[in-house]
């Protein structure tokens, strides 16, 4: 395939990463290349025709993947979800969904007739292609954002002169219709438009639906969901880990032998599991001789274990917000905030919008990890106000709002 090929070339020059031409090749050319093969096909919209993807190719996760799995069980439209690795592929295929090669030209044939297209990302968790000026495309996003984000946008190829000469329109002002926020706090509208230098107009406050999940109380689904993490039968509680990614793309505990020695005597007294979960792009760390520390897979979905999980420990993620929604006790580690600061910034003072105490070392959080009860109690104010803050919605009907708006049909679940 063409469109392989070219690929296979971005990856085999990447030693050259380090380097502008690396960047124009990749936000330029490829585009370009790929703009223009597209145009062999005819941009007949197909009103049955939906297309997803997320994580550029590399999971099965996030709202387009809640939305994909209702669209499946709830509607006869043609579904079409972008895969780039075969275990994701294998993945879709199993659940009896439709899955294309992310290097395909039937890939570009869908998209160039698709009615409507989900993305969690950008451009990059499809193709970019000539997309049809009657095809809706929505991007979902993944939470709202604590630290600031597309920093230095405007001084990438694809807000430069090089893109105007080329043609192309992959500025997010340029391709996406709609951005989906589950705030409906004009604050957190005006931080999205500026982050994403789009219209406030394009600014959707319907909810995730990948949020929705966090409403099952089933208890049977919650047992077979702690049966698929392997939660063993005499754990009592769970304590979720999920902090958000560093810059070197390590998983740092920040704890001492000691630390750890006390961590696990502490899990080992009340029954208690701590489950890791890392984000997807971070390197993995070694916990064998910890049974009651477990590193998750990092392809796991993060909705899943927050059902499961009685408490949340995380630092400057936007899971806090998710979180919120089951108003469940919250623990901020924040060991490097001063770098992680200077490093990225943030949008808040991370005093102001915790909705629940914050520890600066691992002595600390111990301290709070053993009184959790007590935590609870004491922040159940705050949690409620930052959960309204943040949560235009607690109903779990999401994704029913996003299908209605679009004037997409679905059979009404019971």
């Amino acid at each position: 395939m063409i469109s392989n090929f070219i690929f296979n070339l971005i990856q085999r020059i990447s030693f050259i990463k380090k380097y502008r031409l690396y960047d124009f090749f990749k936000q330029i050319i490829y585009p370009f290349l790929i703009k223009n093969i597209s145009k062999l096909w005819k941009d007949k919209v197909d009103e049955k025709l939906i297309i997803m993807g997320a994580y550029y190719g590399a999971a099965f996760l996030d709202n387009p993947k809640y939305l994909f799995e209702y669209l499946n069980k709830n509607s006869d439209y043609k579904l079409v979800w972008i895969a780039k690795l075969r275990e994701v592929s294998r993945v879709i295929r199993k659940k009896g969904f439709y899955v294309v090669s992310f290097f395909n030209f039937m890939t570009i044939k869908f998209l160039r007739k698709a009615k409507y297209i989900f993305i969690a990302h950008g451009a990059e968790d499809i193709l970019p292609i000539k997309f049809s000026p009657k095809t809706t495309i929505f991007l979902t996003w993944h939470g709202t954002p604590i630290k600031k984000i597309n920093e230095g946008l405007e001084n990438s190829y694809i807000y430069s002169k090089w893109a105007d000469i080329f043609r192309l329109e992959l500025r997010f002002d340029q391709f996406i219709d709609y951005l989906l926020t589950a705030t409906g706090n004009e604050k957190e509208h005006e931080i999205l438009v500026k982050a994403f230098k789009i219209l406030p107009k394009k600014i959707l406050d319907l909810g995730y639906p990948k949020n929705d999940i966090l409403f099952d109380q089933n208890k049977m689904f919650i047992a077979n969901l702690k049966k698929k993490y392997q939660i063993p039968n005499n754990i009592k509680k769970i304590i979720l880990y999920c902090p958000t990614w560093r810059v070197d793309l390590k998983l740092d505990l920040v704890f001492t032998p000691l630390d750890l020695k006390k961590l696990k005597d502490l899990l080992e007294e009340a029954n208690t599991l701590f489950l890791i979960k890392a984000h997807k792009f971070v390197k993995d760390i070694n916990l064998e001789d910890f049974h009651n520390i477990k590193l998750v897979d990092k392809d796991a979905d993060i909705q899943e274990l927050l059902l499961i999980a009685n408490t949340l420990i995380t630092d400057y993620s936007s899971v806090i917000f998710d979180f919120l929604l089951l108003d469940r006790p919250i623990l901020l580690y924040a060991y490097d905030l001063d770098d992680y600061s200077k490093t990225w910034g943030f949008y808040y003072n991370l005093e102001d919008i915790a909705p629940g105490p914050i520890f600066y070392n691992a002595e600390a959080l111990l301290d709070g990890i053993k009184n959790l009860d007590k935590i609870d109690k004491e922040f159940k104010e705050k949690r409620i106000e930052i959960r309204n803050r943040f949560n235009k919605y607690i109903d779990g009907k999401s994704t029913e709002r996003i299908l209605n708006f679009l004037n997409i049909k679905y059979n009404q679940k019971k």
